[in-house]
């Protein structure tokens, strides 16, 4: 079997309301393929192939979820805010750093003889910034960048999304066109609908038993710090999901959670104690039936690869 992991920054599930933007936006595309739509009343689809549950993300400790601690959380099964004592975020914490390099996911999955890929595309000068600020011992990252850092997964660039072996972060490479495009590094590079996005993804499995993407718009318009409507980002997800589903094959799973809510509260620009989503599509999907909490996830992921 292959695998196809989705990770969305900041996408809780909450109930119908005015202040839900998945009320005024629903996404209609992903109704069809799972019969629910994204709230946490109707996250009850429990099939053989096909589950949409809530899961906890606030792991036991006060206060609302941070992107540090629950990544770290979702990539190694372990509790980080525990750890940390306190949720802690946008960043790895630097005490957590240890732990994440001997239990990351990719580590793990490499254990079990299974080759990994990191989808993301990220540009020549993010990259060098990023590493100069790590040997500074500043993480100032995502969690899963940094456990492919510590095992030499490759680090995809603007070459990658040239040839149809990466996925940009806003997925249909539009900042890439607008921001960096007349660049020697991205001149090549075109705007793509999120549906050919999708099918560049999940063609990685040709190649992987393990894909991972990272998507964190959701919780950058959350925050209000990029200039996209929400509406634009569940419309760009409706069709970007829906079409992963529809370009599975039968030996491929896909699998989708966040490590906290913000992106589904309107009422404020701050994090929630929301449930998370897991969605799992895809042959014994049903095995994820017992994942409860995010940081039960890469145990729930090797148990499941480790059948087949």
């Amino acid at each position: 079997m292959k695998l196809v992991f989705i990770f969305l920054d900041g996408v809780g599930l909450a109930p119908r309301s005015a202040s839900n933007p998945f009320a005024q936006t629903p996404m209609i595309e992903l109704r069809k393929k799972i019969g629910r739509e994204w709230f946490i009343e109707e996250a009850t689809l429990r099939e053989h192939n096909r589950i949409f549950i809530p899961i906890d993300a606030s792991l036991g400790i006060s206060g609302d979820g941070q992107s540090g601690t629950g990544q770290f959380s979702i990539y190694t099964s372990q509790n980080g805010a525990a750890m940390f004592g306190r949720h802690y975020g946008p960043h790895l914490p630097s005490t957590l750093r240890a732990s994440l390099r001997e239990n990351n996911i990719f580590r793990r999955l490499k254990t079990l003889g299974k080759k990994s890929c990191y989808a993301n595309a990220y540009s020549a000068r993010y990259v060098k910034t990023t590493i100069d600020l790590r040997q500074a011992g500043k993480i100032r990252h995502s969690v899963l960048f940094e456990a492919a850092i510590e095992e030499d997964i490759l680090i995809r660039g603007a070459k990658d999304l040239q040839r149809e072996k990466a996925v940009s972060g806003d997925i249909t490479n539009n900042w890439w066109v607008k921001t960096i495009g007349n660049t020697q590094e991205a001149k090549d590079i075109k705007i793509i609908s999120p549906q050919r996005a999708a099918q560049h993804l999940v063609n990685l499995t040709s190649d992987y038993d393990a894909v991972f993407y990272e998507f964190f718009l959701t919780d950058l318009a959350g925050h209000q710090r990029i200039d996209v409507e929400k509406k634009d980002i569940i419309e760009l997800l409706d069709m970007f999901l829906s079409a992963a589903i529809e370009n599975l094959n039968e030996e491929t799973v896909l699998l989708l959670t966040s490590d906290h809510g913000n992106f589904e509260d309107d009422s404020n620009d701050r994090h929630t104690r929301n449930p998370v989503p897991l969605l799992a599509i895809g042959r014994h999907a049903d095995d994820f039936l017992s994942v409860s909490s995010i940081d039960q996830i890469t145990n729930s992921v090797l148990d499941y690869m480790s059948k087949f």
